[in-house]
């Protein structure tokens, strides 16, 4: 007699738990397959479990989340800035609009409000996904698998964004459409200290890449691939990188805003192609380390 359903279900179980594998989880819990250890083993009884583990726990696709986190991730930063500039005065203890003025050209104020953008950003995706979501790190790619192919293709992704960047300099810069970002940086470092100036370098090269990755290919560019497919989830995340830049400058706004989109595809396809976060912070940290060479050549004239 042939055993019930059910009893040959029971057996499975029993098999798939002497392998070493996980009880299946209950209806309406993730237990998503990225936090499983070395050695277990674990089957999804589901066709739509291994959707919910991309998504994680409750309502309503990633991807409608990504420009709500940004704007409140940009509001997230100017209350940094504001709480950082306050400190400082209080610090200095300085006083009145003239005062207030000269921090202008403070390299300190400068330091101290560049990284609240990224952690603006970065601390928005940390909370949709880790908190809301109770999706591991490793959704956003911040994991050992496959290293050493995200470090070999994240460097040649690194001097094709180079490349990219150079090219894209030259012909707008023969158009007129010269962005003034470099002096905005510039200025206030003239007079700088060696260790100012190196932190400022930790600032560009290592910081601000890793936070802008965590919330833009990280965060943005999969919950759009997840909704939308990896083309559009390309395109999508770059444009939405590109737009915050076009705050630090006055003028040049396409010949910045167009190799930076440029740059974003660059580093989107790099991640798609490797699922590790790593190797897109490689390259993005390639690109702006010579950015910061530039900006040194710069303050020696």
């Amino acid at each position: 007699m042939n055993p019930s359903q059910d009893e040959q279900t029971q057996r499975n179980e029993a098999v798939l738990r002497a392998l070493g594998a996980q009880t299946p989880p209950v209806a309406g819990t993730i237990t998503p397959p990225y936090s499983l250890q070395p050695g277990e083993v674990w089957v999804p009884p589901t066709a739509d479990y291994a959707q919910r583990n991309e998504e994680g726990v409750g309502r309503g696709r990633l991807a409608a989340w990504v420009l709500v986190d940004g704007a409140l991730g940009f509001i997230l930063a100017l209350v940094l800035q504001f709480i950082a500039l306050f400190a400082f005065l209080q610090i200095r203890n300085i006083s009145g609009l003239d005062g207030i003025a000269g921090l202008q050209n403070d390299p300190v104020v400068t330091l101290v409000a560049a990284p609240t953008l990224g952690l603006g950003f970065a601390g928005l995706a940390a909370l949709r996904i880790r908190v809301l979501r109770k999706l591991p790190w490793s959704w956003f790619g911040l994991h050992s698998r496959r290293i050493w192919s995200a470090i070999g293709l994240g460097t040649l992704a690194g001097f094709a964004f180079l490349l990219v960047n150079a090219g894209f300099s030259v012909l707008f810069r023969l158009l007129g459409s010269e962005p003034d970002q470099a002096e905005q940086i510039v200025g206030p470092f003239r007079t700088a200290t060696p260790l100012q100036l190196g932190l400022l370098g930790l600032f560009i090269v290592l910081i601000g890449p890793f936070l802008e990755e965590v919330f833009f290919r990280g965060y943005a560019l999969r919950a759009f691939s997840q909704r939308f497919g990896a083309i559009w989830g390309i395109v999508l995340s770059a444009a939405l990188f590109s737009a915050p830049h076009a705050l630090s400058i006055t003028t040049g706004f396409i010949g910045l805003l167009v190799p930076i989109f440029a740059g974003g595809v660059i580093l989107g396809i790099v991640y798609q192609r490797t699922g590790n976060l790593w190797s897109a912070v490689i390259a993005h940290c390639i690109n702006n380390l010579l950015g910061f060479i530039g900006l040194l050549a710069a303050l020696q004239q």
